[in-house]
């Protein structure tokens, strides 16, 4: 049985597995999702897709997520959102998806940045130039160091600095967390904000992300 099958194969290829199986979960639940919405993975009831601004990143961003975010597709992921705006969503550890990821950069590794706050990182105000494309890590911080330490240390990490909880809101709870502790989306935002992207779509962004909390804040009262 697929127990036994895994238990005899290697730890990585235990999580290629996992993988692959969070991701066929996913693609099952896109055809027939049931009461939730398949884009914001909130209740059809409180979806928020209606209510979002309409407009694409004129950066190239790719969301790539841990099979934990495919696999259980919580209201309270953030990441997601950014599908809504033009970014692609991979999942690491899905092997064609891996290959995909390597291809984007290989294509331009200069114009590469991944956001994630590893020692090398460099703060996004004082990047020399900005980048053309992001990678944007989503999962927990164990989840997001491996992916990490998975992507070329060649390609630039950076960081950013002006990021606040009180601003931009969160829909989880982090033990001893301090307010520049955010989620993925509001981490998103201020990365644009950081690099001086367009006002107006930084703004939609922000205004998204605001609707988007209102939508999960009313789930949440509703459920209580």
């Amino acid at each position: 049985d697929d127990a036994t099958d895994l238990k005899a194969t290697s730890p990585q290829d235990r999580e290629k597995a996992r993988s692959a199986k969070a991701w066929a979960s996913f693609q099952a639940f896109l055809k027939s999702p049931g009461d939730k919405c398949p884009h914001c993975w909130l209740m059809r009831r409180h979806c928020c897709c209606e209510g979002l601004p309409r407009f694409e990143l004129r950066l190239r961003v790719i969301v790539l997520m841990h099979h934990l975010e495919i696999g259980q597709r919580k209201a309270s992921n953030t990441a997601k959102l950014l599908a809504h705006f033009g970014a692609e969503m991979l999942c690491w550890g899905v092997e064609e998806h891996d290959e995909r990821l390597q291809e984007i950069i290989k294509d331009d590794p200069e114009g590469t940045v991944v956001l994630f706050p590893s020692e090398t990182a460099v703060q996004a105000t004082e990047l020399s130039e900005t980048p053309r494309q992001i990678l944007v890590l989503d999962g927990g911080w164990r989840e997001c160091v491996r992916m990490n330490a998975w992507i070329s240390s060649a390609v630039q990490r950076c960081i950013v600095t002006t990021a606040s909880r009180s601003e931009l809101g969160g829909t989880r709870k982090y033990d001893g967390g301090t307010d520049d502790r955010v989620q993925t989306a509001a981490a998103f935002v201020t990365l644009l904000r950081e690099l001086g992207q367009d006002e107006k779509e930084v703004a939609a962004l922000r205004s998204g992300l605001a609707h988007y909390m209102s939508c999960f804040e009313a789930q949440i009262n509703r459920s209580k």
